[in-house]
């Protein structure tokens, strides 16, 4: 039993820890506008590799720099983001052109409208980390079972408060 509160008790610390962590990185996405990436093809190698992650930054409109890599929307699939590097600049037509770093053949002009922010930096592997994380035995190790363990703590601890508080009521003598 001793053994078994002292992992509990350990579990409710790294439990801590990782929701800190988790808010902190919240906080951050909102506060400078990042988004975690996961790197799908080796169309930038050897910049980054299939299985990195990537924080992006939004950029506005025009921001496209030559030699910056940057991720946009698809013309053909808006929910599509491809992650090149920028090679040309087009400010009369509000355009740029980018290329895989290991592609030979550059990609069609691109609408600055279709700009979705430039990379910051890169994690290397750390792309699988956030697929498992996706995945069911992810969702279920990481979010579903620390809060099922969250929700009977607080429950169990609901009971004790109130049976304490029940036998309080009982004891008091009443003043008539």
């Amino acid at each position: 039993m001793q053994a078994l509160k002292a992992v509990w008790s350990w579990l409710q610390v790294v439990g801590g820890v990782v929701a800190l962590v988790a808010v902190c990185w919240l906080t951050a996405q909102w506060a400078f506008h990042l988004h975690f990436l996961n790197v799908q093809t080796g169309s930038m190698r050897p910049t980054f590799q299939p299985g990195d992650a990537l924080i992006m930054q939004q950029a506005s409109m025009g921001a496209a720099r030559v030699g910056d890599v940057v991720s946009y929307r698809s013309s053909r699939n808006p929910n599509e983001l491809i992650t090149h590097r920028v090679v040309r600049v087009y400010p009369e037509t509000h355009s740029f052109q980018t290329q895989g770093d290991a592609l030979d053949v550059a990609d069609p002009r691109v609408q600055d409208s279709l700009l979705a922010g430039r990379v910051v930096a890169i994690l290397p592997g750390m792309g699988r980390v956030l697929g498992w994380l996706q995945s069911w035995p992810g969702l279920v190790i990481c979010v579903y079972i620390p809060a099922a363990a969250i929700g009977i703590s607080e429950l169990r601890r609901f009971e004790r408060h109130y049976h304490c508080a029940e036998s309080y009521r009982l004891n008091k003598p009443q003043v008539v």
